[in-house]
Parts: structure tokens; C-alpha cells; sequence
């Protein structure tokens, strides 16, 4: 196998460290006690010397490299690259490999016990990686989430569909089935236990003189935790009201295919089946009264004479009993005191024994242990029983456990004002009891730091006297148990704390949490998941196998001790010495092996007889209790761990996240903790991945991961940027204005916005955000909306992005706008857009030239605008702004074609429209078809006479302006298409133009690259492809609107049929005021507006005889050759004119003379206009002959 590079720079490492440590290791070293220390003289110790240096100078490199990569803060979801399996050899070892005594009967009756006690466990529990999840509680997980719909990132709440929730409930069919596969097991074990226990305490077998010595509390306990879970399943399915509805809509389903079972594509025995699994699945699973069914079975079945009835068995009544008391006692000593770690947890399976012993003695229903029960809930009034489902303990003892008749004595009274009462309390002290907590918790932060510090004295243990070096390694290990036991039992109060809150508030609709304890919340599940943080990156300070070898061996070292007392005076132990001894022998064998959960389990049962008799003195038997107690927290350490910090729950308290978030935001010290909230929230990520209801499983967590993604952009990264932004704006312009005054610190409240910043990463679920990336793009993307607006402002929105640089570290990108770049000046398309009929109106256009060029009368400078600026625009704002501005024309061009048609619609217009029409028709051939320029005169002279603006205009001019208008719109577009084309090809400048695009992602796939390179290439080629077709014709968006425009040709608008007949009228307007611009180009204090040329009126009427299929129409008024008739007359007329006259003096004949040239002159200027305009007018053609 190829060794990787890293594991190659290793081993060299490794090596030249043997070699660098062998010239520096020093034999004569006396160290500090002479003689007695303990030198580097035997090869063993020489080379642990060398390890221990080598293991040394790894860490160091190590952490290192650790703080140049690593992120901050790990999620919990993700495991661990190193971990150490404690029982990788234990799991193909049975008990009876290690269940092995001198008394046989006692192994095999131990071995039962311990047998079904792991049964159930494995029904609880999976070990895998060290970690143990609750394979039922998988389970529990789906059905929990049923019901629960993807809609959360949606702004309304999706409705279910006919026929929806049938196929949710169906898709749990297969669920319901295993859930009651596993009620059948535990009621076999359950049943199995009790009539085991029956058994052996029956006066008429002999073994029941021993056995009843001791009191075994061990089988009791597994019974507990098995009720338990069929308790714990009767309140999820009880508290889902979906389930419950779902199921009775898929009952209701099976009466309406169950007569005709074709029509659903079934058969009659498929139903019958489907039928009866439902029916078993609704007495049992959906039932919600599993706890309650088992109870009611009879329990003595078993006919055997000698076996006596369970109800008449008193010594196991007893013992039942016995066991009852001790646990009432342990609680009403621990709960809701300073020494509760998980007690808690004990309370409901103590409950559902107490079930048990009223169901096999319903003769005797010990009404003081039952009121006593009942006190407890003045202390805790409700438990966890999975997720957000709480099991309440005043509704345990009612429903299943009530008495006869109503105790008048029982405390508290009412159950609901007790749980109201509880709420108000405990809102009330919930900050003390947290602070005392949190006191608690950084004492212990800091002893743990500081305890990895001084990891460094084990480097000189070597040089230490033996008795000194035994006695400082037991005080160590010592040291590491109460640190871990501390982490667990301030993670496990303060948990209780935090549940009790959040669920009891969330069981209770009618009393909503006070929105004050928001930051008290926030600070618990931060300790909760600094908790879990510390145990997993602190692993090299806790280290439970070190710790678990050392606790091993002194329970080794009592065991060993009482054995050998034991076998000396075997005799005088009398009944049950046997079974104690082998007890011993156990226990002893167990404790020289490598500890098991298995094991862990057969030690607790074993306990039970170590205390029936003096064997242990009362110190020897604390201490073993005291050594079991820290062996179960220690091999089961992840589990316990993950158990008090998880905060799975939070899914159903998620309207709290949005005042989390703003607690945290508005508080930003508390900034770098943030981290442990996130992780707190990506715990629900176990349970919302095993929802089975929807048809995608990972629907509802992807649902769930938007709204907290949507919630944190929304509550933390939108406020953070919008503060920062004002305070760039702030800190600039108190510089730039000065009626503008910078914040004062000591009179304002100033938030230290880069606390907020300095986090860097947060990891939401399995995504990793960057703060400062995301400030960056918000920012960017807010300064260049803005500065779009007030380009003048660019300089102050630079000095902005420099000042967010050196303050926040802020890279904030330069916009690049039009205004700051030579070859665009002052032009952008958007500001064409902003004002898009102004723009129009002031510039004029050029066909040939394709430019718009400014109109001024009095501005010493003329703007000109190029296909080169449009370019640069483009370049600027990306390929997507010409769909945007074609939009803009379309709409502009909407208007002002309703004007045009209301203008042609006007009868003072129409009329005389309709006058020449029928003149031409008439006298079409004795005009040779030639429509009269007389006519075309004395319709302009008409219509002026109708009036005239303020501004000196008439109707025509202003007919005339409009057509301009709609005609310098569509030379806009096609300025705009030329420019797209221009930067297309410079993008596709280096690539040849023979070059087939489709051809590279196969010659790479034939070239062997990888699929990473193939993927590149053939996105290349999208690319290639997709620029080389914004040069097809077919993306040419005059015709585009020519043909979007169409619909005007339609029998309502008859009105503009006669618009070829006002278009000779117009260009007699048209050339009369291109003269007058031209006349008064280079003269000063010109008051009329100046330009050269004016081809967008031109466009404009060729636009309108295309749109309105009057071309032909136009050409048989065969305007051209009239005005070239015309004028040829005139000249002739102005040549021959008479330049002498009798009598006349030479001044007279100079001024005719003068006179005659004027006239010539201005007669061939408007003949060159007229020229000009009907070559830019046939120019215009070839614009539309897409159509």
C-alpha cells in the first residue's frame, strides 16, 4: 500500500528525532534527590524517555498546526478524527466467559438477570464509535416528528391535500410494525422477571432461604426502565395530535376500499391483511395506553402447585416495597438539591414499578407511599420523557395508578396550580439558580485549563523518588475523576434547569415565557455546549481509560482485600456465604479485565449482595459504591456527556431563536459564544433526519436549516452590516460636513461592532458562514445600489470602503462606475433608464455615425455617446442589463405611440388628412402620380395656423418631436445590441474563429483528465457557445418590437391608414429646422437648440410605414421625385433671373446680383437637406427588413 505524503513526513520525523534525541540524552544525571532517583540506566527506560520527548514534540507541532487550520469551533454532528475504542475486544465475549464462581446456581441465576437486563439495553441502546444512541428512541424520533410539515422558510403554513395524510400515515406502517415488534420482547422480559423473582422468593424452594437475604434491586431497576419506555411511547403517541387524526383518516380509508378492492388497484386479501395489522397496531402502538394493557394482564398464569400466586408471595411484596421506600428516600434527599446528577432520571421508572406492585396487590394500595409519590412533584413536577414530550407525574399516579377513594391529605391538592405555581417559581429564580451555576461552571473552565497546563510536570516524574512519583499520580487521577464528575453533574443541573423552563412553558399554552429570561437561555445552552466542548477537546486532561485503570485498581485492591477475608472464614457466614463468595470471585475476575458496559451491568447486580451482610465495613462499602458509581460515568462517558448537553428540543422552541439571536447581537461580548447556540440548534438536526412521514426524509431538516439560516441573516448579519454602514457614513461625513458630529462615547451608547465581527466563522448545521464575507457582499451590494443613484458621491464611498478596511477588516471591492473611468466619462445606461424621456429629448442621433450626440444652445461642451461607452457599461453592469433596458424602451414606447395615434385620431388633423387623400386620388393621373409640393406647403401653413405653444412650436413640431423621440429609442436599442456584439467580441478575441466549441469536452475525456477538468471544459463550451450566438440576427430586438407592436393594424385604429399622406408635411417641418440648427451653429447667444443631425426622426417614420404596412402607399406619392422636380424648377427659375435693368444703377444691380446667389445658396442647401434625407431614410430600410 502507497504510503501518503503526510505519513512519509512522519516517519522521517520520527526518525531524525531518535537520532537529534540519542546525542542529548544525559545518563549521569543525578536530578534532585541523589542516589534514590530513578536515571536513564536500563534500555526500557531509555526509550521511554525517547517516546516521551518524541510525544512531546508532536504536540507541540501539532497545536501549531492546529491554530493556522482548524476551525474555531467544531460542530457536535461531526466525529472526532482520532478516538480510542475501549471495547473493541469485549463484543464478541459472552457472560458466562467471564459469569464464572465456585457455585453454579449462582452464575446461572445471575447470568439470567444480567441476560435480560442487557436484552433491554439493547433494545435501548447502540453502541457505536463509544458513543450510545437509543436505537428505540429512533424510534420515538419519527413518530414525535409526524406530522411536522416543510414549510418553516415559507411565509405561510402549507395545507395538507386530499388524500396527503393517508400516504404520511402509510409511510410509518413499516415503523409501527417494528415498535411492535419491540412491546411483544419487553413484555416477554417483563413477565420473564417477575415470575423469575416470584420464583425465588417462594417460601417452598429452597433457594428462597438465601436469596431472601438480599435484596435485589438490579431486576427491579431493568423492569423499571422497561415500563418506562412503554410509558414514554403512550405520551408521544397521546401528545401527537397528527397521529391520532392521520390514523383515523387511514381507518376511514380502509372502510371505503374494503367492499370494492379492484377499483384501488388491490384484492381483497390484501386488504384483509392491511386490515388486521391495523387492528393490531391500533390496540397496541397507536393505542396510547401500552403501560396500562401490560399492567392489566394476569400474572399468574402458571398452574404449577408448588409456585405460589403472585399475590399471595408477601416476601416479594416486601421487597418490592422495600425497594419503593429507598427510592422515595434517595429523592426527596436529592432532587432539586446541589448533589442531583441523575437522579431524575429514576423518577419515572420508580413510578412504573409502583404501577407494577399495585397491579399484582390490588388488595393493598399503600395509600402513604402513594401520597408520598405524590409530594414529589412539589419538587419536580414533570420529567423528560423524549424530545418535547413531557410525562407528567400527578397524571401518572391518576390515571394509572388512582386510589379508591380520594386521600383528603394529599399535598399539593391541585396538580395544574402546583405545575402553574412551579413555572412561576422557577421563572422567578431561574437567574439566581443559573449564576450559581455559572459560578460553578467557570470555576470549573478554569480549573480544567489549568490542569492541562500543568500536564507539563509529568515530563520530570522520572526524576522523582518512587513513593513521592505513586502519591502525585494518585493525586492527579483523583483530580481528573472530580473534574469529570463535576462537568457532568453542572451540565446535568443546569440542563434540568433549562428543561424544566423551556418544555414546562412549552406543555403550558395558557403561561408564556417572560422574553426577560432570554439572555439567561442563551447563557445556559451556552454553558450546556461549552460543557460538551471542553470534555471533547480536552480529552488529553479528562483521558477516562487512565482514569478508569486507576479507579479499577483500587476497587481491585478492596475486593482482593474482603476475598481473602472471606475464604479464611468461609464457615461463619452461614446461609448465603456461597453466593457472596462467588459474588467475590466475580466481581474479582470482572475487575483484572478491561472493563464492559456488560460488565459495568453484572457489577450492579452483584452489589446487591455485597450489603446484605457484614462483609464490607462501612467505609470499604461507600467506597466500592462510590468506585462503581465513577466506572459507569467513565466508560459510558460520551454517552452521559451527550446526554446532559444535547438540545434536541430546540426545534420546538424555535420562535425563541429570533430573540436569541437578538440577545447575542445586542449584547456583543457575548459574540464569540455564539458559536455554542448554533451548536445547540444543530442537535434537532438527529431528529429532524429521521423523519419518514414526508417523501424526501430530508425535507423537514432542510426546511428547518433555511428558517435558522433566514432567522440568523435576518437577526444578526442585516443589522451588523446596516450598523456598520452607519457608522462609515457617520465617521465620513463628520469629516466632509460639519454640522455633523462624530458619537460621543462618553454620552452615547456606542456598540463595539467589531466584537460582533471578530467570530469570523459560525457553522449552521453542515454550512460554513463567513461573517465577514457576507458583511462584505451586503455592504458592496448596498454601496453600489446607492452610489449608482449619486455618482458624484463615488469619492466619499471610497474613503468609506478604506475606513471599513482599517477599522472591521473589511475588504470591500471598488464598484467601478461609469464615472470613474476615462472611456465611459459621465455616461450609464442606468441613467438613461432613471430618466429615460429626457434622454431622448436632449440628444439627437446619428445613422452612420451610430452615436447620440447632446442638443445646447448655450454649453461651450457637446456630449457625445459611442458604441465604445456603451460598451463599458455593459462591462460594468454585466450582459443581464440589456434585457433591462430593452424593458425600459418597450414600455416608453407604449406611450408614446397611444400619443401618436391620439394625434392622428384629432379630426382638426384627420380632416385635412382625408381632404388630400381624395385630392390625390382624383388627380392622381393628371399629376403623374406625383403628390403637389404646393399641397405638402399648404397643408404645413394649415396646420400651423391651429396655434402655436408657449414655447413658439406648433402641432407639427410637436408631431414631429414625438416621432423623434420613438425613433431615437429604437436607435438606442440598436446602439445597445452593437455594443453587446463589440464586447462579445472581445471576449472571443483570442479564440479562432474556425474553432468548434463542442469539440473540447470530448478531446479531454479522450485525453484521460479527470471529471473535474471534463466538467470545466464542457461549462467552457456553454460559455463559447452561448457568446458565439449573441452574434445570430435572430437577436435583433427592433424587429423584436416592430413585431411586439403589430397589433396596432386593427380595424379600431382605421385613423392611421392616412399617415404616409402628413408625412411629406413633416419633412417639409424637418428640413426647415434642420436648417435653422445648422444656420445657427458657431454663432454666440444662440437662444434655439443646435445639432447636426437628427436621424432619429427618420427612424421613426420609417418605424411607423413598417409598422403600419404603408410603404408601398408612401412610394406611390413618389415624393423623392417631386422635390427633385421641384427644386430643379426653382434653380432654373433662380439662374435665369434678370440681372440688368435700363436706367438701373450699378448698386441696385449689385444687391440683384447679391440676391440671386442667396437665393441659389439656399435653394441648394435645402435640396442637399432633402438629399440627405432620403438617403438616410432608404439607410433605414435595411433595419427592417426582417420583416
Amino acid at each position: 500500500m502507497k504510503k501518503n505524503r503526510f505519513q512519509q513526513q512522519k516517519e522521517e520525523q520520527k526518525k531524525q528525532n531518535y537520532f537529534d534525541e540519542e546525542e542529548d540524552i544525559d545518563l549521569e544525571d543525578d536530578g534532585l534527590f541523589g542516589k534514590e532517583v530513578l536515571t536513564a540506566s536500563k534500555p526500557y527506560e531509555e526509550y521511554f524517555q525517547k517516546f516521551n520527548e518524541l510525544y512531546n514534540n508532536h504536540i507541540v507541532k501539532f497545536s501549531a498546526f492546529e491554530e493556522d487550520y482548524q476551525i474555531p469551533l467544531t460542530s457536535p454532528d461531526y466525529e472526532s478524527i482520532i478516538q480510542s475504542h475501549f471495547m473493541v475486544y469485549e463484543k464478541n465475549m459472552g457472560l458466562f466467559d467471564f459469569m464464572k464462581s465456585d457455585n453454579k446456581v449462582f452464575d446461572k441465576i445471575s447470568a439470567s438477570f444480567v441476560f435480560i437486563d442487557n436484552q433491554i439495553r439493547q433494545i435501548e441502546d447502540q453502541v457505536y464509535q463509544q458513543l450510545l444512541f437509543y436505537s428505540v428512541y429512533k424510534f420515538l424520533d419519527k413518530l414525535t416528528i409526524y406530522g411536522e410539515l416543510a414549510d418553516l422558510h415559507l411565509e405561510e403554513e402549507r395545507k395538507l391535500t386530499d388524500g396527503e395524510a393517508e400516504i404520511m400515515i402509510c409511510r410509518m406502517l413499516g415503523q409501527f410494525k417494528a415498535i411492535y415488534d419491540i412491546i411483544k420482547k419487553l413484555i416477554n422480559y417483563i413477565t420473564h422477571l417477575v415470575n423469575q423473582l416470584n420464583l425465588l422468593y417462594n417460601k417452598k424452594d429452597p433457594i428462597s432461604k438465601i436469596i431472601k437475604i438480599f435484596n435485589l434491586n438490579f431486576p427491579l431497576d431493568t423492569i423499571g426502565r422497561a415500563l418506562q419506555l412503554l410509558y414514554i411511547l403512550d405520551n408521544v403517541v397521546e401528545q401527537n395530535d397528527y397521529l391520532q387524526e392521520h390514523w383515523n383518516f387511514c381507518k376511514r380509508m380502509i372502510k371505503i376500499v374494503k367492499p370494492d378492492p379492484t377499483k384501488f388497484n388491490s384484492n381483497a386479501q390484501n386488504v384483509r391483511q392491511l386490515e388486521k395489522i391495523m387492528i393490531r397496531l391500533d390496540k397496541t402502538v397507536l393505542s396510547g395506553s401500552c403501560l396500562q394493557s401490560v399492567l392489566a394482564q394476569n400474572w399468574d398464569q402458571n398452574k404449577n402447585a408448588n409456585i405460589p400466586a403472585i399475590k399471595n408471595n408477601k416476601e416479594f411484596y416486601n421487597v418490592l416495597n422495600t425497594y419503593l421506600k429507598e427510592r422515595y428516600e434517595l429523592f426527596d434527599k436529592t432532587l432539586g438539591t446541589a448533589k442531583e446528577m441523575f437522579e431524575r432520571d429514576l423518577l419515572l421508572p420508580t413510578f412504573c414499578v409502583y404501577a407494577l406492585v399495585r397491579q399484582l396487590y390490588q388488595n393493598d394500595e399503600n395509600r402513604d407511599l402513594w401520597k408520598n409519590l405524590w409530594s414529589l412533584q412539589k419538587k419536580v413536577p414533570m420529567v423528560d420523557g423524549h424530545s418535547q414530550v413531557l410525562c407528567y407525574l400527578s397524571k401518572f399516579l391518576m390515571e394509572v395508578t388512582p386510589l379508591s377513594k380520594k386521600s383528603a391529605t394529599m399535598d399539593p391538592k391541585d396538580p395544574i396550580a402546583n405545575f402553574k405555581g412551579y413555572l412561576q417559581r422557577l421563572s422567578a429564580s431561574f437567574q439566581s439558580s443559573l449564576t450559581a451555576q455559572y459560578v460553578a461552571f467557570t470555576t470549573w473552565i478554569v480549573r480544567v485549563d489549568s490542569f492541562s497546563c500543568s500536564q507539563a510536570s509529568f515530563n520530570n516524574i522520572d526524576k522523582i523518588d518512587r513513593e513521592r512519583a505513586q502519591k502525585y499520580i494518585e493525586e492527579r487521577m483523583n483530580q481528573r475523576v472530580i473534574l469529570v464528575l463535576q462537568g457532568l453533574t453542572i451540565a446535568s443541573q443546569t440542563r434540568n434547569l433549562l428543561q424544566a423552563l423551556l418544555l414546562g412553558h412549552f406543555g403550558l399554552e395558557e403561561q408564556s415565557l417572560d422574553m426577560s429570561l432570554s439572555k439567561d437561555v442563551v447563557l445556559a445552552v451556552e454553558m450546556l455546549k461549552a460543557i460538551e466542548y471542553y470534555f471533547e477537546q480536552k480529552y488529553d486532561v479528562f483521558q477516562p481509560a487512565l482514569i478508569q485503570n486507576h479507579i479499577t485498581k483500587n476497587g481491585q485492591r478492596i475486593i482482593q482485600q474482603v476475598l481473602e477475608k472471606m475464604k479464611a472464614n468461609i464457615k461463619s457466614f452461614g446461609t448465603g456465604g456461597a453466593e457472596i463468595l462467588g459474588a467475590l470471585q466475580i466481581l474479582n475476575s470482572i475487575l483484572k479485565s478491561t472493563l464492559s458496559p456488560l460488565k459495568l451491568q453484572t457489577m450492579y447486580y452483584l452489589m446487591d449482595f455485597m450489603v446484605a451482610k457484614d462483609i464490607f465495613t462501612n467505609s470499604e462499602k461507600e467506597d466500592f459504591r462510590n468506585i462503581l458509581w465513577k466506572l459507569d460515568k467513565l466508560i459510558l462517558l460520551p454517552f452521559y456527556v451527550k446526554k446532559v448537553t444535547a438540545s434536541t428540543y430546540f426545534y420546538w422552541c424555535r420562535e425563541l431563536l429570533p430573540s436569541f439571536f437578538q440577545y447575542i447581537y445586542q449584547n456583543p461580548s457575548q459574540a464569540k459564544r455564539f458559536q455554542f447556540l448554533l451548536n445547540a440548534v444543530s442537535d434537532c438536526s438527529i431528529q429532524l433526519k429521521d423523519c419518514m412521514h414526508l417523501e424526501n426524509p430530508d425535507e423537514l431538516f432542510d426546511s428547518f436549516r433555511q428558517y435558522v439560516v433566514k432567522e440568523f441573516y435576518a437577526q444578526y448579519l442585516q443589522p451588523l452590516a446596516r450598523d456598520i454602514e452607519d457608522y462609515l457614513r457617520i465617521q465620513v461625513h463628520t469629516v466632509l460636513i460639519e454640522k455633523i458630529t462624530a458619537l460621543n462615547p462618553f454620552k452615547q451608547q456606542v456598540k463595539d461592532l467589531k466584537r460582533l465581527l471578530d467570530i469570523d466563522y459560525v457553522l449552521i448545521f453542515d454550512s460554513i458562514v463567513n461573517l465577514r464575507t457576507e458583511i462584505n457582499q451586503i455592504l458592496n451590494e448596498t454601496f453600489y445600489n446607492i452610489n449608482v443613484l449619486n455618482m458624484y458621491d463615488q469619492e466619499t464611498y471610497e474613503q468609506m470602503r478604506s475606513l471599513a478596511n482599517s477599522k472591521f477588516g473589511l475588504n470591500l471591492i471598488n464598484v467601478y462606475l461609469p464615472t470613474q473611468t476615462v472611456d465611459q466619462g459621465n455616461f450609464d445606461v442606468l441613467n438613461v433608464l432613471k430618466n429615460i424621456q429626457q434622454f431622448f429629448t436632449k440628444y439627437t442621433y446619428n445613422l452612420y455615425q451610430q452615436q447620440f450626440v447632446q442638443v445646447t444652445s448655450e454649453s461651450k461642451q457637446v456630449y457625445s455617446i459611442s458604441i465604445q461607452q456603451i460598451a463599458d457599461s455593459i462591462r460594468t453592469h454585466g450582459i443581464g442589463i440589456l434585457s433591462t433596458t430593452v424593458n425600459s424602451v418597450y414600455k416608453f414606447l407604449q406611450k408614446k405611440i397611444q400619443m401618436f395615434s391620439q394625434f392622428l385620431f384629432d379630426d382638426l388633423i384627420q380632416s385635412p388628412l382625408v381632404r388630400e387623400d381624395r385630392f390625390f386620388r382624383e388627380k392622381k393621373d393628371e399629376l403623374d402620380g406625383q403628390y403637389p409640393y404646393d399641397r405638402a406647403e399648404a397643408l404645413y401653413k394649415e396646420i400651423k395656423k391651429m396655434g402655436t405653444f408657449d414655447d413658439g412650436t406648433n402641432y407639427l413640431d410637436k408631431f414631429r418631436t414625438l416621432i423623434t423621440q420613438i425613433g431615437n429609442s429604437l436607435a438606442f436599442v440598436r446602439l445597445l445590441r452593437s455594443a453587446a456584439l463589440h464586447v462579445n467580441s472581445k471576449c472571443l478575441e483570442y479564440v479562432p474563429s474556425q474553432y468548434n466549441p463542442t469539440q473540447l469536452e470530448s478531446l479531454t475525456r479522450e485525453a484521460g483528465f479527470s471529471d473535474a477538468t471534463v466538467s470545466t471544459a464542457k461549462e467552457l463550451e456553454e460559455i463559447f457557445t452561448q457568446y458565439k450566438s449573441s452574434f445570430s440576427e435572430k437577436i435583433d430586438y427592433i424587429n423584436l418590437l416592430l413585431k411586439a407592436f403589430s397589433s396596432i393594424n386593427t380595424p379600431e385604429n382605421e385613423h392611421l391608414s392616412l399617415f404616409y399622406l402628413i408625412v411629406p408635411t413633416l419633412t417639409l417641418n424637418f428640413i426647415e429646422k434642420m436648417l435653422i440648427s445648422k444656420d445657427q451653429i458657431g454663432k454666440k447667444n444662440s437662444t434655439t437648440e443646435v445639432f447636426i443631425s437628427d436621424d432619429g426622426f427618420i427612424l421613426g417614420i420609417q418605424f411607423f410605414l413598417t409598422l403600419l404596412d404603408q410603404k408601398g402607399q408612401f412610394e406611390s406619392l413618389h415624393w423623392r421625385k417631386e422635390i427633385k422636380n421641384k427644386f430643379n424648377i426653382d434653380l432654373k427659375s433662380a439662374k435665369t433671373l434678370a440681372t440688368t435693368k435700363p436706367n438701373q444703377s450699378q448698386r441696385a444691380t449689385d444687391e440683384i446680383n447679391m440676391q440671386k446667389e442667396l437665393s441659389l445658396r439656399k435653394l441648394n442647401m435645402q435640396y442637399d437637406e432633402f438629399q440627405m434625407f432620403f438617403y438616410a431614410f432608404n439607410s433605414c430600410k435595411i433595419l427592417f427588413l426582417g420583416e
